[in-house]
């Protein structure tokens, strides 16, 4: 849905609606929008009025939202007037560090901690190969990598089929790419990375508990820099760390790892949602809270929150 101005979008939001076990009933969710000048109440109004009667039809409990906006703009505020509410509960990650790739590369380098370089060297030293592979074979040989990495570190991950849509729907469209590392011959770690207009996103990473000491994934990340800066790429997204990193946090070792190239952190505002029925909306918050808990209790036995702040 986008709003326009003599042929010019000024303002737009893409919905998915999720069936909830409820007769007819749905939730709404726009992933990191709405993309509308905040600031400007009447925009705001005149995009949110049509959704919400696509919510009446659809019987839309709530509409999800996290958009792309950093702390301290007062947009929080601005959504609280219009109905939202804050919830703790993130879809995505929240905090994450941005490499500036419009600098220099040795002088990129420079910025980095002093573990990071040497970890860098070292993979080069060892031998560790990256190369691009972007067809069927690569995505299965990332995934059974992925597999040991989940299990290893136990998380969840999605089924082989949805990597190999990622690349029917985004990587035979230039949106995304598979890099492996190698070591021997013998592909050892491998991460996803998408990629549109300036900005490209680290959105995957999976590596063998093999040949750990040879530091494959330095080597990944930083021909993946290389890579994108020859393509005129301007922003890497390193992709979530933790809001208040700590020892303990499901994410301290990824928080340890992202900082060590030593980008800039962005804090987003998190998700705020718009209820269209109050009383199931908190029926539902309770729900999925008692879902999520259980499902982490009998797939990891433990009740964990990779995202949890």
């Amino acid at each position: 849905m986008v709003l326009l101005n003599e042929g010019e979008i000024v303002a737009g939001i893409s919905v998915l609606k999720k069936s909830l076990p409820l007769p007819g009933r749905s939730i709404f969710y726009a992933p990191r929008g709405p993309i509308v000048p905040f600031d400007d109440q009447k925009l705001l109004g005149l995009l949110l009025e049509p959704l919400k009667g696509e919510a009446k039809r659809n019987k839309a409990v709530l509409l999800r939202t996290d958009p792309p906006i950093e702390e301290g703009h007062g947009v929080e505020e601005i959504l609280k007037k219009n109905g939202f509410v804050r919830n703790s509960k993130q879809i995505q990650p929240r905090t994450t560090y941005y490499l500036d790739l419009k600098i220099d590369l040795d002088d990129l380098l420079k910025t980095f901690e002093e573990k990071t370089r040497y970890n860098i060297r070292l993979s080069e030293r060892k031998g560790v190969q990256v190369r691009q592979a972007n067809t069927l074979d690569g995505v299965r040989a990332y995934y059974d990598l992925y597999k040991e990495t989940s299990a290893r570190d136990n998380f969840l991950i999605h089924p082989l089929k949805y990597y190999q849509n990622i690349k029917n729907l985004l990587i035979d469209r230039g949106l995304a790419s598979v890099f492996l590392a190698y070591y021997k011959e013998k592909p050892i770690a491998g991460i996803f990375i998408f990629h549109f207009g300036k900005k490209i996103w680290y959105m995957y990473g999976a590596s063998s508990a093999e040949f750990r000491n040879v530091m494959p994934n330095h080597a990944l990340h930083w021909h993946v820099i290389k890579w994108a800066k020859e393509a005129g790429y301007e922003i890497y997204d390193l992709w979530g760390i933790p809001s208040n990193p700590k020892e303990g946090h499901p994410l301290w070792g990824v928080y340890r790892f992202k900082k060590g190239f030593n980008g800039r952190l962005v804090k987003y505002i998190g998700v705020y949602d718009l209820p269209f029925n109050p009383i199931l909306y908190h029926a539902f918050e309770k729900g999925l809270a008692f879902y999520k808990n259980m499902r982490s209790l009998i797939k990891k036995g433990k009740i964990s929150d990779s995202l949890a702040e």
